[in-house]
């Protein structure tokens, strides 16, 4: 496939915003992990974690998860796949493994997985405006669910 020169940038800048969130979940700063994602983005773990739209959520619950859950993590992402859908639109697919050491005295954990992207160029860059979880693997995942359920996760309906 042939790209031009505005699409190699493009996914230079996409493949940066990736990298970006993997450095910022890593450095605990989460609110440098928002402003990665569009206003009315939306984030979707499957599972127990389900998924969350909106800034204002996605503040309290990637805060939620380096304040209380975990203290350190370190993210590496690789193969990042880009589809162009349009001039200012784009795809992508790339595939993460994240080790975790928690608050709690319980084993380090790992995860695999693949981050499934769509990103949108806006005056502040590119942008997530949609980011899907594939959990592939994992390795001594504790159940930490629970803390995001009771305060972080909107109440579901019976």
């Amino acid at each position: 496939m042939s790209y031009t020169a505005q699409q190699l940038s493009d996914h230079q800048d996409i493949s940066d915003v990736i990298y970006a969130y993997c450095r910022a979940i890593d450095d605990n700063r989460p609110d440098d992990v928002v402003n990665l994602f569009t206003d009315e983005c939306e984030y979707q773990y499957g599972g127990d974690l389900g998924s969350f739209s909106g800034k204002a959520y996605a503040y309290k619950f990637f805060r939620a998860g380096t304040d209380k859950i975990y203290k350190r993590s370190a993210h590496s992402v690789s193969n990042i796949e880009v589809t162009f859908t349009g001039a200012d639109t784009a795809e992508s697919v790339s595939y993460v493994s994240a080790w975790h050491e928690f608050h709690e005295d319980i084993a380090n954990a790992w995860i695999f997985g693949r981050y499934v992207d769509s990103l949108s160029r806006t005056d502040a860059g590119w942008l997530i405006g949609k980011r899907r979880v594939d959990t592939m693997g994992q390795e001594d995942w504790p159940n930490q669910v629970s803390y995001m359920q009771r305060n972080v996760l909107p109440a579901r309906s019976k």
